[in-house]
């Protein structure tokens, strides 16, 4: 009968309700309290929140509500760090990490960089902005299953002036006929790896061919191609400046832990044998 008594959840209920309210109650009330402050600040953002969340403003009751359920969190929050139970909470560690991070991310995020600065940090990290190859080239498809002999209709195919007929040639196929200013990987995701390192080889303004991909082959017409080469600031401007962001948060950061480390006596205790 007892041991089913001690193991109802209600008492152990009342046995921790009634030890958190001894802790209380035995506080020495001429030590003067201190503050928790509910600011107006705090509650524009409770407000501000409701309306995001129910897309209206709060009544004057369930302003209220919000703030005394925000009084109740700051309360026990500060009773808690008073009882001991923050110290050693990985979860509460890792969180005020994560937002002093975040603040120390979102000061540097709101900064706007030079010219000069982007282009400082471009020169400094080359390898990290090089263009691969563009093309703009025509083509057309043959569907080696639907030809009895390839190369003689190949043939056929170049002795017409195909820049004027290339559109009306050749077999279906899920793909344009046409392309502007590709680049290598996307020449690669769309007709095969082969088929982009063939065209890097190929010169400029004649039909060529055949030339293999995974479909089939091809009579290809290149217009234009821009090697792989250094870009210009202009031309990766807004990934230079992403780039920038990270690398100054990165620094941020880490001086700030440099500091912390500075500030405090720090001590790593060695294994006891």
């Amino acid at each position: 009968m007892i041991k089913k008594i001690l193991q109802e959840p209600l008492l152990h209920f009342l046995i921790v309700g009634g030890l958190l309210f001894f802790y209380i109650s035995n506080n020495d009330d001429s030590v003067e309290k201190e503050k928790v402050i509910i600011s107006q600040g705090k509650i524009k953002q409770l407000s501000a929140q409701f309306k995001k969340t129910r897309q209206r403003e709060a009544t004057k009751e369930e302003l209220q509500a919000l703030i005394d359920n925000q009084i109740r969190e700051d309360l026990v929050f500060k009773h808690g760090q008073e009882m001991g139970l923050v110290e050693n909470d990985t979860i509460i560690k890792r969180r005020v990490q994560q937002k002093i991070e975040f603040m120390l991310n979102d000061s540097i995020s709101s900064l706007e960089p030079t010219q000069e600065g982007l282009q400082a940090f471009m020169d400094k990290h080359k390898e990290r902005y090089t263009i691969a190859p563009i093309y703009t080239f025509k083509h057309i498809y043959i569907n080696p299953e639907q030809h009895k002999d390839v190369d003689a209709y190949i043939e056929k195919l170049k002795a017409e002036k195909l820049s004027l007929v290339y559109a009306e040639r050749g077999d279906s196929i899920m793909l344009k006929q046409s392309y502007e200013d590709i680049s290598s990987a996307g020449l690669a995701r769309l007709f095969g790896l082969k088929f982009e390192k063939a065209l890097n080889t190929l010169p400029l303004n004649t039909w060529l061919g055949p030339v293999k991909s995974g479909y089939g082959v091809h009579l290809v017409y290149i217009e234009n191609k821009k090697a792989r080469h250094l870009a210009t600031l202009e031309e990766v401007q807004a990934k230079v400046k992403l780039d920038f962001r990270v690398n100054a948060q990165k620094k941020a950061i880490d001086a700030f832990y440099d500091a912390l480390q500075n500030k405090y006596d720090l001590v790593i205790e060695k294994e006891v044998k």
